[in-house]
């Protein structure tokens, strides 16, 4: 069971969501951004983990004026154990990189026309009996390698990053080799 994470977080979060980071977001283009730099951190409860290989980032774009759609699914590699920090795998850079002078050059015609997201999908797992129904959570995102982690949701309840309903349906982490 993949589950949206940023997309939803926007959308559902809005009493956890750390406002002063959604407008520095806002100034900040996608488009223009080296993906090299860009980072996911994930600050997980007790119980929570994330399935290994399953942490995806989406760069979308939409032209409106032509009705194109470039929706680029890049795979986001674990950098840091404790905690939770994640980057767009070397491998993934160029497909990126080509999805954003396509948006680039749609920019270039007609500014308005161009819509963009960024969206984060996992797949969560449980350890032991999984996170306490009160459990919080922590997403941070970084849009420059420089840069620093910008918090989405600080402390925010898991349910800002998990469907409380998705929670009896989650499966056991299996042990690492």
């Amino acid at each position: 069971m993949r589950l949206p994470l940023l997309s939803v977080l926007l959308l559902s979060a809005c009493t956890s969501l750390v406002p002063s980071s959604a407008i520095l977001l806002n100034q900040v283009s996608p488009y223009e951004a080296d993906p090299a730099g860009f980072a996911v951190s994930l600050i997980l409860p007790e119980g929570l983990e994330i399935t290994e290989g399953s942490a995806q980032l989406t760069f979308s774009a939409r032209n409106t004026e032509t009705d194109e759609i470039l929706e680029t699914p890049l795979i986001l590699e674990r950098l840091k154990i404790e905690g939770a920090i994640f980057h767009i795998a070397p491998k993934d850079l160029a497909a990126l990189r080509e999805t954003q002078s396509t948006a680039r050059e749609w920019k270039a015609v007609d500014e308005d026309a161009v819509k963009g997201s960024l969206a984060v999908t996992i797949e969560p797992c449980k350890l032991g009996d999984g996170p306490a129904t009160d459990a919080v959570a922590s997403v941070a995102i970084r849009m420059s390698e420089d840069g620093a982690f910008l918090p989405l949701i600080n402390n925010g309840p898991i349910s800002a990053i998990i469907r409380q309903d998705a929670l009896p349906e989650m499966k056991p982490c299996t042990p690492e080799k």
